[in-house]
């Protein structure tokens, strides 16, 4: 499959924010303005709040009222000047109205990363230009803990993580919001080869409320509290939560705790959230997950892609279902070569993006193809991931069994996207009837295809074609 070239640190800059930010009122806000064309560029913002700065494209402070207020970012360099409108808007418990998107560990090292590696890895994520296109976190998966101590009586790291608060100022210096992992299981998944095991944010004997929970249960001595209050004094931003079943009675709990913390924390469930809690993922948390881990091969692509129907329901801005982070690249599974084709590598990523799902890299970044940052990098289908309207995609025509399946979602702007995932078919005509004449671009390749009232493609098989549909 054919997709256009980036162009991060080439001609007039391109703004490639989200068309709304959200944030808690009163809290610490750190949003670093993705932008790319040629360098130097400076980047400054109109219209800002009291209490908000913008410092060499860092976007940071605190409102202390609640408000919505339009925006306008400038960036400028030696090739011209680009102006984008950006909504903020400053509520209770706010933040993440759009996919989150960003890097994390378990996929691209699983245990075998420490403090100096998530700086570095963020200082590749800038240097290759990716962050300029919207990957604005840095996130520690299981691996970093070790036992429970210290000033609050919380986990505490292992002597990979000497100083976990240097390490988060670190990453916010850069522009990045820093995510930590943990559960309420008794034991968390993940343990280190050095340990036997590593606790979560429960302990003492099981609560045989849950008994059909993995890893010894949930304990019934809770410590989410002591946990949050360490987190917030190292300076994290995100929470992954990790257990299964994942209910909604240990995700409200753990949600209570983030709120009263005062500080703000973009908030993640998995693995296997319960259909019948659904009301409460939808409120209370802005990503969750029902599908396993991802690997690098066909049949868990395709098996990821059957769960996108059970929550259609329960998607709006700031509540997102999480189709997990990315295994394209070089990752722990695949250290030996690529197991996926690059139609395939173009099926997952689209699936993530056109789902309105988080878009997690966890791949060893100074190791990616140029056709696979290429992909990762390309504005026009993060534009559509990061549409303020969240519309989640319908499926519009064939089905998880059939050659190929489409799907339609609207945009904010009045535009609707199409995409088609080719699946166990050969190389085919596809031809896909408009419901009306429409001004078609293909996303991925960059090119208008001008007007008409069908898409035809030659698809591949096990890829995916998106389209962006502008009434003619």
């Amino acid at each position: 499959m054919n997709i256009a070239k980036r162009n991060a640190f080439t001609g007039i800059p391109v703004i490639n924010t989200p068309g709304v930010l959200g944030q808690t009122t009163g809290q610490q806000f750190l949003y670093r303005i993705p932008v790319t064309g040629e360098r130097p560029l400076s980047v400054s913002i109109e219209g800002l709040p009291s209490g908000l700065s913008c410092i060499g494209g860092i976007l940071s402070g605190s409102v202390d009222r609640d408000c919505r207020v339009s925006l306008t970012v400038i960036a400028e360099n030696a090739c011209g000047r680009t102006e984008k409108k950006l909504e903020l808007t400053v509520a209770p418990d706010t933040v993440q109205l759009t996919p989150l998107m960003g890097f994390t560990t378990w996929n691209a090292f699983r245990t075998g990363f420490n403090q100096e590696k998530m700086i570095e890895t963020a200082e590749d994520l800038i240097s290759s230009g990716i962050a300029d296109y919207g990957y604005g976190y840095v996130n520690v998966d299981s691996g970093w803990q070790d036992t429970y101590g210290g000033e609050y009586n919380a986990i505490v790291p292992n002597s990979r993580f000497p100083d976990m608060k240097g390490m988060c100022d670190a990453l916010h210096a850069l522009g990045f919001r820093a995510g930590i992992y943990s559960t309420p299981m008794l034991t968390a998944w993940g343990c280190p080869p050095e340990l036997s095991s590593i606790p979560g944010c429960t302990v003492g004997d099981p609560d045989p409320a849950f008994p059909d929970t993995e890893n010894g249960g949930i304990g019934l001595i809770r410590l989410e509290k002591e946990n949050v209050r360490q987190w917030c004094a190292w300076g994290f931003d995100y929470l992954k939560y990790d257990w299964n079943p994942t209910d909604g009675h240990n995700a409200h709990l753990m949600k209570k705790e983030l709120l009263e913390s005062g500080r703000t924390f973009t908030y993640c469930n998995t693995v296997h959230a319960r259909p019948e809690d659904a009301e409460i993922f939808a409120k209370e948390v802005n990503s969750w997950r029902d599908n396993t881990d991802s690997r690098p091969n066909w049949d868990n692509i395709k098996a990821r892609l059957a769960t996108v129907f059970r929550w259609k329901d329960y998607v709006s801005p700031g509540h997102f279902y999480d189709l997990d982070m990315l295994a394209i690249g070089k990752c722990h599974k695949n250290k030996d070569g690529n197991l996926m084709t690059p139609d395939e590598e173009v099926f997952a990523y689209t699936m993530r993006a056109f789902f309105c799902s988080p878009i997690q890299l966890s791949t060893e970044i100074g190791l990616l193809t140029d056709f696979e940052l290429d992909m990762l990098c390309n504005e026009e289908i993060i534009a559509i991931n990061q549409d303020s309207l969240a519309d989640y995609p319908q499926c519009i025509s064939g089905g998880i069994d059939d050659d190929y399946i489409v799907f339609r979602r609207n945009l904010e702007n009045g535009d609707a996207a199409v995409c088609v995932f080719t699946l166990d078919c050969d190389t085919a005509a596809v031809s896909l009837p408009l419901e009306s004449p429409c001004l078609i671009r293909d996303v991925w390749q960059k090119q208008d295809l001008g007007k008409s009232d069908s898409i035809e493609i030659k698809a591949e098989p096990h890829s995916a074609y998106v389209f962006r549909l502008k009434k003619a």
